[in-house]
């Protein structure tokens, strides 16, 4: 089994990534002011939107740096990991669709189900983003020859507990989807923030 070149893998990964992001901004709308109460009640009235792209937009950017930083610390990827990359993807393309699926239907018949559906798209692109990361350090030739596999697997125990928190928001969308929102925005920011923190604590 042959070892690929990692930048075709980040490339295509970071351009994915992208469009996700574009997707989701172009999703918001502009509203049309009318009546007395202005712009400002007009917008109000969309907080469900803005919240979906708030969350899913951090989402997306925890995933980002994720991955960057796994990158970062292999050399080179074999075919078993950009397979894995392609399923982390196809989880991470759906982001627009399960937030709009959501947003539509926060306050309505079906609320528990979209919130839950779209943390289960959630919680799925974090686990494969996981297993493909301790699959980097799995397999010897992939990491840096200037690091250890401990490094990639260091990366694989911060996310560990993070999942759980994820695990726990889809099961509680079932029952109060409201803090099941809350549970997925703390669980997006803290995989965003907890990679960045752990670099500044390694030595340069």
């Amino acid at each position: 089994m042959g070892l690929l070149p990692k930048n075709r893998l980040e490339a295509f990964s970071d351009g994915v990534l992208a469009i996700v992001i574009t997707i989701l901004v172009l999703e918001l709308e502009v509203p049309e002011v009318a009546g007395p109460d202005g712009l400002l009640h007009t917008l109000g009235e969309e907080w469900r939107s803005y919240l979906g792209y708030l969350i899913s937009f951090v989402f997306v950017g925890g995933n980002w740096v994720a991955h960057s930083n796994a990158t970062r610390l292999i050399d080179k990827g074999d075919p078993i990991l950009f397979r894995l990359t392609l399923l982390w993807l196809l989880f991470v393309s759906l982001i627009p669709f399960a937030t709009a699926l959501m947003t539509n239907f926060i306050g309505q018949d079906g609320e528990h189900t979209a919130v839950a559906i779209y943390g289960i798209d959630l919680f799925l692109a974090s686990v494969l983003l996981t297993v493909l990361i301790r699959y980097s350090a799995s397999v010897p030739g992939l990491a840096s020859s200037e690091l250890s596999d401990e490094d990639l697997m260091e990366s694989v125990r911060e996310r560990n507990w993070l999942l759980v928190i994820q695990a726990l928001a889809v099961v509680t969308a079932l029952f109060l989807p409201e803090v099941a929102l809350f549970l997925y925005l703390l669980a997006s920011l803290l995989f965003l923030v907890v990679p960045l923190l752990a670099a500044r604590k390694k030595p340069a």
